[in-house]
């Protein structure tokens, strides 16, 4: 979690500067702005913080903490493949999955050397206020912490969310994810801010 909250540290240092134009600025069509992907961020984290709601709740009631999900809950995708082949490739990716290294996965999660379609429920809302967007990246994080620091002493390295491209991970691997993935993001705001029509 530590790993995570250093990484929302410094997405909302980076943020906090800006102004809504600076937020909303595109550099092409069809790309995403800083506030879009600031806002997929907490979208991101929010699908996450729900499914380690979820484990925690089944270790309550004595249950078995492990959740299995499938493209047609979680749709994200390599390549953009289209939601009817990923219904069909679903077995076979999620074999596949199983047996990637956990060190392969961090390279991927973090660097965009294989191009991934988000999941629809983390899809950015364009041109959010920008005093809405910032609050929302310091209020997400700290819900996530909190639902931590409300169940000390729990086994989180028992407790696992599988998907058919991600494979199993435990609440410890779910917080890694979500600071290589928070990292990925910087690197493409940083793209945006580049760009020569960047307003100043």
């Amino acid at each position: 979690m530590a790993s995570f909250v250093a990484s929302r540290t410094q997405t909302i240092a980076a943020v906090t500067p800006l102004s809504q134009a600076q937020l909303d600025f595109c550099p092409r069509q069809g790309s995403w702005s800083i506030g879009e992907i600031a806002d997929h961020l907490v979208l991101a984290e929010g699908l996450y913080r729900g499914e380690i709601a979820e484990l925690i709740e089944l270790v309550r009631k004595g249950q078995r903490p492990y959740i299995r999900r499938s493209f047609a809950e979680v749709n994200v995708s390599p390549l953009f493949l289209p939601d009817p082949m990923l219904r069909m490739l679903q077995m076979p990716l999620g074999i596949v999955s199983r047996m990637i290294p956990q060190a392969v996965r961090s390279v991927v999660t973090e660097f965009p050397l294989l191009p991934t379609r988000n999941p629809d429920i983390a899809t950015p809302r364009p041109r959010r206020p920008a005093g809405e967007l910032k609050r929302d990246l310091v209020a997400s994080a700290e819900a996530t912490r909190g639902l931590i620091e409300r169940n000390p002493g729990l086994d989180y390295a028992s407790m696992v969310s599988e998907h058919p491209l991600t494979g199993a991970t435990n609440v410890a691997q779910i917080f890694g994810f979500l600071a290589l993935h928070e990292r990925r993001h910087q690197q493409q705001m940083e793209r945006v801010r580049r760009s020569p029509r960047f307003p100043q």
